[in-house]
């Protein structure tokens, strides 16, 4: 659909801002998994 292309009310998928926010709560999140494991994986 052409539909998606235009800037409005058509436009259906998520805001870039939504998806970066996203990807950066996923990323903080293995990342303090990661910080948990490395004293235990050191001991």
């Amino acid at each position: 659909m052409i539909d998606k292309r235009k800037f409005g009310n058509k436009l259906k998928t998520p805001s870039v801002v939504q998806i970066k926010h996203q990807i950066l709560l996923r990323w903080l999140k293995d990342q303090k998994a990661a910080e948990a494991a490395e004293p235990q994986a050191a001991a």
